[in-house]
């Protein structure tokens, strides 16, 4: 969790720490804040403290610290909707599998984590800032107590309490089955390129015009993305949107087009040939261009 805050948000371990400890605390003679300043306990105790080894009595209250951390990693990301943007791609997708993958070895079942990112992705809120907000506290609470069904517990008092939003009454991802009934469906959709691992700015909103946004190499027209690798053809591939739907198809590239479905993560080939149904891709799948070049497709807010 440490790691993640400051390799993503570039929050040092000292400052994280502030935030999520009640600093009045003492142990020991002295309080919380004070022995922070020493190296050696932060280190120990705390940043590589042994999973749920730390009272929750000694943690602040954590819908305080979650806002505090979500709004430093958001204005980490840029500020505004594109950081809001980058720290919900973060935390539903490489945070939330490094968590998961945690869990697992700490012997945690880590479904019910997968489970709760998820249903936060599909409430349906007015900003999208309340959404960063319950995925961090998702992260954050996990990460500090290495219990799961307390991190939801909270998540979902907090959602219902402030948010007027219930985890409890959903049943299905939005971005795996499309939006529930009397729901409009996704509308404008993003890419951001992923690279080892990570997400690299900015995100590329797709064009709803009939002709779409053509991706590749040397793409012609003013709606196309050229941050690519080598092995990327010319001209790759193309995503419109027909109605409420988005499709993707290769254009003929010598390298190929697949899709990772962000449902159950199988890879697809895409088709090139004209004649063929086109390819559907939604929210959270990953479009893959050659044998490198990876993007998230992600909803946009507003």
């Amino acid at each position: 969790m440490y790691a993640d805050f400051r390799g993503f948000g570039g929050i040092a371990h000292r400052d994280a720490a502030l935030v999520l400890l009640d600093g009045k605390i003492s142990i020991g003679g002295k309080t919380i804040e004070e022995r922070i300043g020493d190296r050696t306990f932060l280190s120990r105790e705390v940043v590589h403290a042994r999973p749920s080894s730390i009272p929750s009595k000694l943690f602040s209250d954590f819908t305080v610290s979650a806002k505090t951390m979500a709004a430093r990693l958001i204005a980490a990301r840029g500020g505004r909707q594109a950081g809001c943007s980058e720290v919900i791609a973060h935390y539903r997708g490489t945070a939330a599998t490094i968590m998961r993958d945690a869990l697992d070895a700490c012997g945690i079942d880590p479904m019910p984590y997968g489970n709760a990112v998820r249903k936060v992705m599909s409430l349906h809120l007015e900003r999208e800032s309340d959404r960063a907000l319950l995925l961090v506290m998702l992260f954050l609470v996990t990460g500090c107590l290495a219990d799961p069904a307390r991190a939801i517990e909270t998540v979902g008092a907090f959602a219902e309490s402030e948010l007027s939003a219930s985890l409890d009454t959903l049943v299905a991802d939005e971005a795996a089955h499309g939006a529930p009934a009397g729901r409009p469906a996704e509308h404008r959709l993003g890419l951001v390129r992923i690279v080892d691992g990570a997400f690299r700015p900015p995100i590329r909103e797709l064009s709803c015009k009939p002709e779409g946004t053509v991706i590749g190499c040397l793409p012609d027209g003013a709606d196309c993305i050229a941050d690519v690798d080598a092995d990327v053809s010319r001209r790759h591939a193309r995503v419109w949107r027909e109605g409420d739907r988005w499709f993707v198809r290769d254009l003929a590239s010598t390298n190929g087009t697949c899709v990772i479905s962000g449902a159950d993560r199988t890879s697809r080939h895409v088709d090139g040939d004209e004649h063929a149904e086109p390819f559907e891709i939604r929210n959270s799948d990953i479009l893959c261009l050659g044998a490198t070049t990876r993007f998230l497709v992600m909803r946009l807010s507003g």
